[in-house]
């Protein structure tokens, strides 16, 4: 009986430490959610650990995607800034995937507000 409850508890700490192991999005710019005065100059992600950076999107209000110059990362890095073309007022997401060195995919969203939305 003890051998099981050995195998239980040792079962548990690997596992749990495999979860803890796994990239996350540890800071962003714009935050989640924000809203922003001025548009923002530039996309800010920061991930707990080294990941790539596969796929990224800027959608307006409208559903449009907005073009941005971003390509798939060839490199792990924890840090991504990626220059925005000039937004106007509005509300905005960004969907984004990443991929950490143990294959885990990650993915987002990021929503965020331009100016005032109040048009009276």
């Amino acid at each position: 009986m003890k051998i099981f409850i050995n195998i239980a508890i040792l079962s548990l700490l690997v596992l749990s430490n495999l979860a803890i192991a796994h990239s996350h999005l540890k800071l962003s710019f714009p935050k989640y959610g924000s809203e922003l005065n001025t548009p923002p100059e530039d996309l800010i992600l920061e991930f707990s650990s080294q990941v790539k950076l596969v796929k990224l999107q800027l959608i307006d209000e409208s559903g449009e995607k907005i073009k941005l110059n971003v390509k798939p990362s060839e490199n792990f890095k924890t840090s991504f800034s990626i220059a925005l073309p000039i937004l106007d007022s509005g509300s905005y997401n960004v969907k984004w995937m990443a991929m950490g060195k143990d294959a885990h995919k990650l993915k987002g969203d990021l929503p965020f507000t331009v100016g005032s939305q109040d048009q009276d």
